[in-house]
């Protein structure tokens, strides 16, 4: 789909309950005002369900038109098979609990944000998956997670968020009998297997900010399945978390990871199939990818395309590095209070407080060029921060743990560092990124000392 296939008006469908308060009396003013501005007609419908964002789909819209959709990830589940029959184009505006489709989209969390972000992006096709004919997004899951989502409070889930699938997901992993599978992946031999979770992904992130590995996108042509096995014990699960936080699952010594675009599983016939956040099926499962068949509008930071208008050599690599700094500022703001180690809690709060202010000063910079071109992810701050408190509740080795994650996340900015076209930048810029690499090669020597 092009961009000259365009109709010329935004359809923004909200559904009522979950409308900004602050909307309620202006008809969605300032989100309509988003789209008028880029030269768009908007019209506002105020929506009971998913059911009847699909029936105004289908009715009231035409091929071409944009369908700006208020949502979470179930709300997407529900109508991307109407999205890709009506020939409409989608934007995800992220007003659900955990909103992994917005975020593999690098679609910010700011709904007014997301919509800017959007609607001066640039049209993409993405994949979707199928499992036994209904349609995912996100991914797919099999075990604890299926049966995490019938132990979700909903109170909890209200008031905190993705911290309430991590609760879920703990019950399970403790008080769910393992299942047999046999799993066969592409051409490959069939495998039996005896597992706690199997979860097929389509998107870069799913679970509220779990993401199967670094560079998983959600128009890469592939399923990735990865599958925790039954002898895997609590203080292990809890490195494949870290591993699933840090995009690094196919690593793993505990996990097995695979990338086709067919799975087949089967065994513990009836055993229910989570698929974006709802329980869609039941096994036996054939999971199936169907490649570049959903419209978005999609930021440009998800193209790794920005206004090129008067930007600098290496500016992509730039503004990466910049989120990432932010993300390791929150990180060491996050680790200080679970410490229980006098020097880490030096480490953190001396390096948190430096690198603030470079982050700062590089803002500033680059503020004139229009970077950054994404957001920072507070659901994924928030199961870091549940992840590393369980850590220091329970483990002796916390404090080693933690000084661990912190040199990983470093270590990827500083090898980041190291490959920046420092004299093809401006001064202003590249100075703050000196004084950053000089911070990390300190604070990870500081590092190294606790980590072994």
């Amino acid at each position: 789909m092009k961009s000259t296939d365009l109709s010329g008006k935004v359809c923004i469908l909200l559904t009522r309950h979950k409308m900004p308060d602050e909307w309620r009396n202006n008809g969605a003013e300032p989100l309509r005002a988003v789209f008028e501005d880029a030269g768009y007609t908007a019209e506002l419908e105020l929506c009971d369900d998913p059911g009847a964002i699909n029936a105004y789909i289908e009715t009231a819209c035409v091929p071409g038109d944009v369908v700006a959709i208020g949502g979470g990830d179930g709300t997407i589940n529900a109508v991307i098979d109407t999205v890709i029959k009506a020939g409409v184009i989608m934007i995800p505006l992220p007003l659900g609990t955990a909103n992994d489709f917005a975020r593999s989209l690098y679609i910010p969390d700011d709904i007014l944000m997301a919509a800017r972000a959007a609607i001066n992006g640039q049209i993409a096709m993405l994949d979707i998956g199928r499992v036994n004919g209904q349609s995912f997004v996100n991914a797919a899951s099999i075990g604890v997670p299926a049966d995490a989502r019938k132990r979700i409070d909903p109170d909890l889930k209200r008031w905190t968020g993705a911290i309430s699938y991590a609760v879920a997901n703990w019950q399970s992993w403790h008080e769910m009998k393992p299942l047999d599978l046999t799993v066969t992946c592409g051409n490959a031999s069939p495998q039996d297997l005896k597992l706690r979770q199997l979860t097929v992904t389509n998107g870069q992130y799913f679970g509220g900010g779990l993401r199967p590995r670094e560079n998983k996108r959600l128009d890469d042509g592939k399923l990735h399945m990865f599958a925790i096995q039954a002898d895997v014990d609590t203080l292990s699960g809890m490195d494949i978390a870290a591993e699933l936080l840090f995009g690094s699952v196919d690593d793993s010594r505990y996990a097995i990871s695979r990338e086709c675009d067919r799975i087949q599983v089967d065994g513990a016939k009836g055993e229910p199939i989570l698929a974006d956040g709802e329980i869609i099926g039941e096994l036996p499962a054939c999971f199936e990818l169907e490649a570049k068949v959903l419209p978005v509008f999609a930021p440009k930071a998800f193209q790794n395309e920005t206004d090129k208008t008067g930007l600098f050599d290496g500016h992509q690599i730039v503004n990466d590095i910049t989120l990432d700094a932010v993300g390791l500022s929150f990180r060491l703001y996050a680790v200080y209070p679970m410490a229980s180690d006098s020097q880490l809690k030096s480490i953190c709060h001396d390096a948190a407080n430096h690198l603030r202010d470079i982050n700062r000063r590089l803002e500033l910079a680059l503020r004139p060029y229009g970077l950054p071109t994404s957001s920072l992810d507070p659901d994924l701050q928030s199961l870091e921060q549940l992840r590393d408190r369980a850590m220091s509740w329970m483990l002796s080795d916390a404090d080693q743990r933690l000084a661990r994650g912190l040199l990983t996340q470093s270590g990827q900015i500083a090898a980041a560092l190291e490959n920046c076209p420092m004299d093809k930048i401006p001064d202003d810029i590249s100075q703050p990124l000196s004084d950053m690499l000089a911070l990390i090669a300190d604070m990870e020597k500081r590092l190294e000392t606790i980590e072994t």
